[in-house]
């Protein structure tokens, strides 16, 4: 099985400060979810980035895990997150693991 891991900042891309209050985001998060898969777990954690202009933030942010995760849809929802939480990047981890529903 593959396992899928979103790692996504809440700071905006622009303003390299949080414009989306992180309950917002995590219902923003959840939705786009639904469209691609029956379930997700959903974390709030506080990460580090340095960004493309090399300015370093610490900031909120979001842990999405999808088990069962498929290439295809994970890349399309990574896109619809950029661009509605208006991120630079996600970084997107591929596990593969052995697991099951029981």
């Amino acid at each position: 099985m593959i396992k899928h891991t979103l790692f996504i900042g809440l700071n905006d891309k622009n303003t390299k400060q949080q414009e989306i209050d992180s309950l917002t985001a995590f219902k923003i998060v959840v939705n786009a979810c639904k469209a691609y898969y029956n379930a997700v777990t959903v974390r709030e954690v506080r990460g580090v980035y340095t960004h493309a202009s090399g300015e370093l933030t610490v900031e909120n942010s979001l842990e999405i895990v999808i088990l069962f995760g498929e290439d295809k849809k994970t890349l399309k929802l990574c896109n619809d997150l950029k661009k509605i939480l208006n991120q630079e990047s996600i970084a997107l981890e591929v596990t593969e693991v052995k697991s099951k529903l029981i």
